[in-house]
């Protein structure tokens, strides 16, 4: 049963069909040659999409879109101008602080890039970087934002293995520094050998400005991450209430977007919103049905059988999803293969929170990665940049996202610490 929905979603793949048509496809040929009536399809399928943390997800598109429109996307990075400005490679610095505030509360690592790449790039050339230099740190740090929470990556990954949403949001948050800080000193090593990326001056006085401009808007993270480390509100909670203190600050305070605009933001999160899904509703009964064909448990005793050592599997593991994310998109990959690696993983005593994270994080770099890596596409259209010269850009970068993933891989603890602190207080 697994080779034949493997060959229909690769044949799917090859013929240009939506992944969720293909998945929705293998699910009918599978039923009809398993002898199952159709009607068990459909039943599935509601079952997949029926979850109240999937709330979430469109709520916190939506905040990504308000922060794009209503001031507050620019507002945060000019404090993060203010803030590493000064550091070598000036701007570039800047837009990596800049997606890690992003990221701390849109979710989107696409949002990330066309957000904060059409404020940056034109400045960065202006400074000396080339269109592709200033495009590749623009869209490489897009990563950040599926890692720091809220991620709507860890949202799909806690509802199809059924892992706690909340600690997977705390667990995301040292990662996403980590990450963070690797790309920093990238560019800075980048901006010193090229003498690319003019510094300004720190002044204390511009600091205490942005701030008070920005002020408003850095409570968004404060309410997402703290309110869930708190355990004021869940994952979904937290997204509504992000949501209603992004429309007050954009509509009320800032007044950068009249309400009409709104409705076009709304039509555009639906669109997300009912990809993702379409997705979730066919990958739950493919799910269903690799798991009565006892796939899951198969591939266990297979695996296990090739090595025990956590060390080693997740290298395995890590080498594989770096494999699926060239050729599938981040979203459809983790609602088809989170289902059947976390068993498999969690059979040698990995933290199935700890594999969430960095299961997003190697996807995530997927989406950086040619032929089908989505950010680098939107990089291109936003930097008006070859794709051809934005990879070559990016090369560095690579090496410092791969050099993060051993680390993660290496020292679990990174991952875990936190959540399992914020666990200890709790009781």
């Amino acid at each position: 049963m697994l080779w034949i929905f493997l060959g229909i979603l690769f044949a799917s793949l090859a013929l240009g069909l939506p992944i969720a048509f293909g998945l929705g496809v293998a699910a009918v040929v599978m039923a009809v040659l398993s002898d199952i009536p159709l009607s068990i399809l459909i039943e599935q399928s509601i079952r997949g999409v029926n979850s109240f943390p999937l709330l979430a997800i469109p709520f916190f598109i939506l905040v990504g879109e308000v922060m794009s429109h209503g001031g507050i996307a620019r507002r945060l990075m000019d404090l993060a101008g203010a803030l590493v400005g000064f550091v070598r490679g000036g701007l570039g610095q800047v837009a990596i602080t800049g997606s890690m505030f992003f990221g701390g509360i849109s979710g989107s690592a696409v949002a990330d890039t066309a957000a904060t790449g059409a404020m940056m790039i034109p400045s960065m050339k202006q400074q000396g970087y080339t269109a592709a230099n200033a495009t590749a740190i623009n869209t490489v740090s897009s990563v950040i934002g599926i890692i720091i929470p809220p991620s709507i990556p860890l949202i799909l990954f806690g509802i199809v293995t059924e892992t706690s949403i909340s600690r997977l949001f705390i667990a995301g948050i040292v990662p996403g520094l980590l990450i963070g800080a690797g790309l920093m000193f990238t560019t800075f090593i980048i901006a010193t050998v090229q003498h690319a990326g003019q510094t300004r001056k720190f002044r204390l006085d511009v600091l205490w400005q942005a701030f008070k401009a920005a002020w408003l808007a850095l409570v968004l993270p404060v309410i997402v991450i703290g309110g869930i480390i708190g355990g004021v509100f869940t994952a979904t909670e937290a997204a509504v209430a992000a949501l209603l203190y992004s429309l007050f600050i954009s509509l009320v305070v800032y007044r950068e977007f009249p309400l009409r605009a709104l409705w076009g933001m709304l039509i555009r999160t639906a669109r997300l919103t009912g990809m993702v899904l379409l997705l979730l509703a066919f990958a739950t009964v493919i799910a269903w049905f690799l798991t009565i064909n006892m796939v899951p448990q198969t591939l266990v005793r297979q695996v296990q059988a090739i090595t025990q050592e956590p060390f080693l599997l997740l290298l395995i593991v890590a080498g594989l999803l770096l494999l699926v994310g060239f050729v599938m998109d981040l979203t459809p990959a983790m609602v088809i293969m989170a289902p059947m690696l976390t068993p498999i993983v969690t059979s040698v005593g990995v933290d199935p929170v700890y594999f969430g994270v960095l299961m997003a994080f190697i996807l995530g770099i997927g989406l950086l990665t040619p032929p089908v890596g989505t950010c680098l596409y939107v990089g291109c259209g936003v930097g008006k940049v070859s794709m051809e010269a934005l990879v070559r850009a990016m090369l560095p970068y690579y090496a410092t996202l791969l050099v993060v993933l051993v680390i993660l891989i290496a020292f679990p603890g990174i991952v875990t610490w936190l959540p399992d602190l914020a666990a200890v207080r709790g009781n």
